[in-house]
């Protein structure tokens, strides 16, 4: 028997917030990249669905059509209400941790939501999952543990009542697209009689990893896949072709895509020819009206309008996965627009080769896309107060969160505040957003194991650098007798001097530091700085960041070489009573003991001095190296004193065993808030915002999207969620209170739920796109 959904949620054993920055996960996430981006060049898995998925114009076109109101299969319409209209659901990126991909799901499923600024909305009969559907790699395995379990517990029935469609994201194409396929197309296998899996109350409708669904009313909506952010394969294409040969001007579009083409063609100065363009081409060949195009994969709410095509450009990514930054966004962006040239083409599917243009007859001219549409009403100074507002009392709950977890503490539930409507066309806004990206200052705390990487590097190359220093008598014994002899700043500042030495001496630690060096330049993020302004960017902030650490890393082994050179006496004093006390001498094991000490004895010290003396010239020593031997041109060597002498065997013992771990741990924290500082740096000028945010997992501020389309007009609600509800928050489904509730795991109370933007209305006849 399965184990109750509480006591899972209780024993810690379901899926937290993907650690991204664990470096055993970057590792099989770089392979399977490298993997899956060659299997997906030579082995394309859209190819094999065509093939074995042999369809005709009237299939592709009628294949999901859900016009009929009375057909005998529920699964082959759409609900309508009392009033003529349907309602829809959009969500993308879910599957990360159980938290938010849980709250998500039982909002989805319930049959109405009370929402603050948009009343009561009805659930919605079919189901747009946007792409990313598991995280960070969807094999067989991920999707069952954290898709299938958290939408099956929040949607318990033993027959599927609703409809799903999902098209396909980078991430499920890590492995190929061979377990989504599995997963979402199993209606293509011909003894499914059209069938596909469930997922608790919803049933997988599609046959291929793209699909077009024809509505009442002559709406459509368009799912593409666009693999790795790339082209359309030419089955893809036709299939498109063929369904937009049967749409004319009464009809509308709205397409939905794995990723925001326009925000990646702006930021990333991405090529939008080979997916946006296309489909939007197809799309309006004959005369077909765009009216908004949606995509994930940006974890955060936003939308975009062109005023003079009155189309929209929303990105809903905040499905469950960790948040993306919008302090990022720009006011205003543009984006490629194909538009006619000449006489409309031939209609219907063209077989064309794959690298032919199929717009024909068509160009591109840039569109401008703002962020404030027309006769929006803002509110500067109560938007901005109520963002610091926001701001300061998300930080006061997210720095006291883990202290309370940390110790067991039970945490008092917030009182639930009315929240208002926004006009702000970002979620979530920008203060909000800007105040977060400062929990990067605690990246060690959240990303232990990378610190610990970043303190290993550390380790590494301040090793290598003492080695030198003992080697070859850099620093004429300054930096061995540092707090002994010399004082920290006397070396200190002569560091510069002495890492030229080692570097001129050992190819090796030059290598070491020119490896770092070029690694972090090749770090910097500046795709959206043009020509040579992009290598200068990279050069010059990588260099800073270069240089920081460097300064951090020796500066921190300094000053643990004079921590041991502190500590080595008092070690060494007790060290010497045990060696001469009796019972040590007496004992079983006296004989290990004493081989173990007696080089910290005062006798052998005793021994080590004359040997000492006798290699002494004019006074001096070359580091107990005869005088004969020692370097020609080696610095002044330390005046031979009985302390610095006496401390020398304990301490090359403690930089043997305490040095690493001291680096290790401590530098790493160093490191690491290092690295959190160059986020929050970068960030004001709009690079490293997914590196940033990802590092941070915030599980809070998710959002979907729900569609009531009407006969004159669609209107499309973006909710907001402010805080997910943890673990600690859902009960376990009792049938006896008579809960209506298809869950097996119950809100006690209404989770809060907000319209991010005022309901977005686009009517049925109005911005008709001629062009």
């Amino acid at each position: 028997m399965d184990p109750s959904p509480l006591k899972l949620a209780q024993s810690g054993k379901l899926p937290k917030m993907v650690s991204w920055y664990d470096p055993r996960l970057l590792t099989r996430i770089g392979i399977r990249t490298i993997v899956s981006s060659v299997f997906g060049q030579y082995a394309d898995q859209r190819l094999v669905q065509a093939a074995t998925d042999p369809i005709d114009q009237a299939g592709a076109v009628g294949r999901y059509d859900y016009r009929d109101p009375t057909p005998a299969d529920p699964m082959q319409t759409i609900a309508l209400d009392k009033q003529g209209a349907y309602w829809i659901d959009y969500l993308a990126d879910t599957g990360d941790g159980f938290e938010p991909t849980y709250a998500m799901a039982y909002l989805l499923a319930q049959e109405q939501l009370r929402v603050v600024g948009a009343g009561t909305l009805p659930q919605g009969d079919l189901l747009i999952m946007g792409g990313d559907q598991c995280y960070p790699q969807a094999t067989r395995e991920g999707y069952k543990e954290k898709l299938i379990t958290p939408f099956s517990w929040a949607y318990d029935l033993p027959e599927p009542k609703r409809k799903l469609f999902a098209i396909p994201g980078n991430h499920d194409w890590y492995d190929g697209l061979n377990a989504f396929d599995s997963l979402f197309c199993a209606s293509r296998d011909k003894l499914s009689d059209g069938k596909g899996n469930s997922i608790g109350g919803w049933q997988c409708q599609q046959h291929r990893s793209y699909w077009s669904i024809r509505l009442p009313y002559n709406w459509w909506i368009w799912g593409t896949d666009i693999q790795f952010s790339k082209y359309l394969d030419a089955a893809q294409v036709n299939y498109f072709e063929t369904v937009a040969a049967e749409m004319g001007p009464d009809d509308k579009v709205i397409i939905c895509m794995a990723e925001p083409s326009w925000m990646l063609a702006d930021f990333q100065g991405a090529d939008p020819e080979e997916n946006f363009s296309k489909i939007t081409t197809i799309a309006r060949k004959n005369g077909a009206r765009i009216c908004a195009a949606i995509a994930g994969d940006w974890h955060h709410y936003n939308r975009y309008f062109a005023h003079e095509h009155d189309v929209h450009f929303i990105t809903a990514g905040g499905g469950g996965s960790f948040l993306h930054p919008t302090h990022v966004l720009k006011q205003a962006i543009s984006v490629n627009w194909p538009e006619r040239t000449g006489a409309p083409p031939v209609s219907g599917p063209t077989n064309r080769a794959p690298g032919d243009d199929p717009r024909g007859g068509w160009r591109s001219r840039d569109v401008d896309l703002s962020l404030a549409r027309k006769g929006a009403k803002d509110h500067p100074v109560r938007d901005a107060v109520r963002e610091v507002e926001t701001a300061v009392e998300h930080a006061v709950e997210t720095a006291i969160e883990p202290i309370e977890d940390a110790l067991g503490a039970k945490r008092k539930r917030r009182k639930p505040k009315t929240l208002q409507p926004q006009a702000p066309k970002c979620y979530p806004e920008k203060g909000v957003s800007a105040a977060l990206s400062l929990r990067n200052l605690a990246f060690p705390i959240y990303n232990f194991a990378f610190a610990m990487g970043i303190g290993i590097i550390y380790w590494l190359v301040t090793w290598q650098f003492f080695t030198l220093v003992d080697r070859y008598d850099i620093s004429a014994g300054k930096i061995d007798a540092i707090g002994i002899h010399s004082t920290f700043w006397e070396v200190w500042s002569f560091m510069p001097l002495y890492l030229l030495q080692a570097s001129l001496v050992s190819i090796v630690f030059a290598g070491m530091l020119g490896g770092l060096y070029a690694a972090i330049v090749w770090y910097v993020d500046a795709t959206e700085k043009p020509g040579a302004r992009r290598f200068l960017t990279k050069f010059g902030v990588g260099t800073g960041h270069f240089l920081s650490h460097v300064t951090a890393m020796f500066t921190a082994g300094l000053l643990f070489v004079m921590a041991n050179n502190a500590l080595s006496p008092r070690i060494e004093v007790v060290a010497n009573q045990l060696w001469q006390s009796p019972g040590v001498q007496k004992s079983v094991a006296g004989g290990v003991v004493k081989e173990a000490l007696e080089p910290l004895s005062e006798q052998r010290r005793a021994q080590r001095e004359m040997f000492g003396r006798g290699t002494e010239k004019t006074g001096t020593m070359t580091r107990g190296v005869p005088p004969s031997s020692a370097m020609p041109d080696a610095p002044p060597a330390v005046t031979i004193t009985r302390e610095i002498l006496h401390a020398t065997p304990l301490r090359q013992l403690l930089g043997f065993l305490l040095y690493p771990l001291e680096m290790v741990l401590f530098g790493g924290l160093l490191g690491g808030f290092i690295w959190g500082l160059y986020w929050v740096i970068t960030g004001l000028g709009r690079m490293h915002a997914e590196d940033a945010f990802a590092a941070l997992r915030i599980k809070d501020y998710k959002n979907f999207l729900r569609f009531k389309f009407e006969r004159d007009q669609l209107t499309i609600y973006p909710i907001g969620v402010d805080r997910v509800p943890r673990l600690s928050f859902w009960t376990l489904h009792d049938p006896k209170t008579g809960s209506t509730s298809r869950s097996r795991l119950d809100a006690p109370t209404d989770i809060e739920l907000r319209l991010i933007e005022q309901p977005i209305v686009i009517k049925a006849n109005s911005g008709q796109d001629t062009a």
